[in-house]
């Protein structure tokens, strides 16, 4: 099945799309109940047999439209041309499939499998792909609340109440990258906090350094649309795992392209991997044409990866890795960041080393529109 991150950017192709021929799109997002029950009582290998259950309905009843596995017990289903109501019809008939449906482990009883259910509708309920979403995902917790077994949908005005919560969105991209791998999430609260460090080292205004501090926890959320065969090899990428890998700069901006107030943050997100000679991805972009924030988050990026063990290397002594960075300079990196962020390590009593733990300066009253 598609993942997370493809479901995603295929949603706000399929927006833009919808959008310039006035048409609907719907989306479920399917939770599987008690799901975390089937593993503590009956082990991983059952509780993956129910997913896959799952799975095979919601292939069926999404024909012509997108399905994923959209989280660890979650699934979504995107199908154009169809508005809350249709997409309610569709979830009753994945619900009738399920009721005729169940699994025995053991000696156990023969369990029922349930779902809840939370729909939306572009344009009904959102105008944007992180909107939509979040209204899926509110009115899932209230198909849960009552119990699981439910079905709920976005209720209108919900974009306004989203879009007030733009924070929550933002913070719901961290979690995903967090479930997807925790070495991604640490690294980029990593980023982030050298990066708003190197930002203080350079006198940037407080606004720039928060904006700074989100663009580093989310410059990597394209990850969560690269196959954990990649992502977590422990040897050296082929030559097109690496161009799939690469990917993620472009996945991860289209992920964030329509949260309110997001440009600047979305070229650190784009550009964190161009270098300033010119030979980086994905756009090659060479010296002072890259945006500032992408050649700042670059240098906080490659500190970071050299002092985080990662599958396939151990972390760096902390002298090789900043003697590997001023090396860097003039080539992968602009040479006068590297030499403050260099000079802040060395010198500053609050200079943020690797393994301490990381500073939250990320205000969301900042970030709520």
């Amino acid at each position: 099945m598609l993942n997370h991150g493809a479901v995603v950017a295929l949603l706000a192709d399929e927006i833009e799309t919808a959008r310039s021929a006035r048409a609907r799109i719907g989306v479920a997002l399917v939770d599987v109940d008690n799901f975390r029950l089937f593993n503590d009582t009956h082990g991983h290998e059952a509780a993956d047999l129910v997913l896959l259950e799952v799975a095979r309905l919601v292939r069926e009843v999404g024909t012509d439209g997108h399905v994923a596995r959209y989280g660890p017990d979650e699934f979504l289903i995107v199908k154009p041309e169809v508005d809350a109501e249709e997409m309610g019809a569709l979830v009753a008939r994945l619900r009738t499939s399920l009721e005729g449906t169940s699994v025995q482990f053991g000696d156990s009883e023969r369990l029922p499998i349930t779902v809840s259910v939370g729909i939306a509708a572009y344009p009904e309920h959102a105008t944007a792909a992180t909107e939509l979403l979040s209204a899926a995902t509110v009115a899932l917790g209230e198909a849960k609340a009552s119990g699981g077994d439910g079905v709920r949908v976005a209720q209108e005005g919900e974009e306004e109440r989203v879009v007030g919560g733009s924070f929550d969105i933002l913070q719901g991209l961290v979690i995903a990258v967090d479930t997807k791998d925790r070495y991604t999430k640490r690294h980029s609260e990593d980023v982030a906090r050298y990066a708003v460090f190197l930002a203080q080292r350079l006198g940037l205004d407080e606004e720039m350094q928060h904006t700074i501090q989100l663009a580093g926890l989310l410059h990597d959320v394209g990850k969560i649309g690269i196959p954990d065969v990649i992502l977590r090899k422990p040897s050296k990428l082929s030559t097109d795992e690496y161009r799939m890998f690469q990917q993620h700069v472009s996945l991860g901006d289209a992920i964030v392209r329509d949260v309110p107030n997001l440009e600047m943050v979305r070229a650190g997100i784009l550009h964190h991997h161009e270098r300033w000679d010119g030979d980086g991805y994905l756009q090659g972009l060479e010296g002072e044409a890259i945006p500032v924030i992408g050649r700042i988050l670059a240098v906080a990026d490659a500190f970071s990866a050299m002092t985080t063990t990662r599958p396939y290397r151990k972390a760096l002594p902390l002298s090789e890795a900043i003697k590997r960075l001023g090396d860097a300079a003039g080539t992968q990196l602009e040479e006068g960041l590297v030499t403050e962020f260099i000079a802040g390590l060395e010198t500053a009593s609050d200079a943020p080393l690797p393994g301490e733990e990381p500073i939250h300066l990320w205000r969301p009253e900042l970030w709520v529109a």
